[in-house]
């Protein structure tokens, strides 16, 4: 399972301003409604901060993985948004974090959801895509060194 093969360049957002991790999660999905990838704008906001509220999805090395599981989603969605300055997302390591990774999954599937976010977390663990990602100046950038940095792992 590749995050690269499930994360299409027009998901990836470079332009979303930092803020609290609510509002930063509100930019977000509405950024993603405005580019035609979602329709449920507040049902899934509801669920990532109920989510979020549980405890935070922000792990280590400047990422963050706020997930969702929502009914009737006919494929997993998979977005990404660079903040270079950074936000704070209550992150395990309390660093700033500068990815996030949105990944919206079905209810009928949950296993799938499970994968990708293992692997997710062991690409974060392994490789140095976030530091490297900080200098992207283009969503191709960005989506290229994914493939680049999941290759490395084994």
């Amino acid at each position: 399972m590749k995050i690269h093969a499930f994360l299409k360049e027009d998901y990836i957002f470079l332009d979303l301003e930092p803020g609290e991790k609510r509002d930063v999660l509100e930019k977000f999905v509405t950024a993603l409604k405005k580019r035609g990838l979602i329709t449920k704008e507040k049902v899934i906001l509801e669920e990532l901060l109920k989510r979020e509220s549980l405890g935070s999805t922000g792990l280590e090395k400047g990422i963050a993985v706020p997930h969702a599981l929502i009914e009737n989603i006919d494929e997993p969605i998979l977005a990404l948004a660079l903040i270079k300055d950074g936000v704070n997302f209550e992150s395990v390591d309390q660093m700033p974090t500068y990815i996030i990774l949105l990944l919206l999954g079905s209810k009928d599937n949950p296993g799938f959801q499970l994968r990708l976010l293992a692997h997710i977390c062991r690409m974060v663990k392994e490789t140095n895509f976030v530091e490297k990602s900080k200098k992207a100046e283009s969503s191709h950038d960005i989506w290229s060194l994914l493939k680049e940095e999941e290759e490395k792992i084994k």
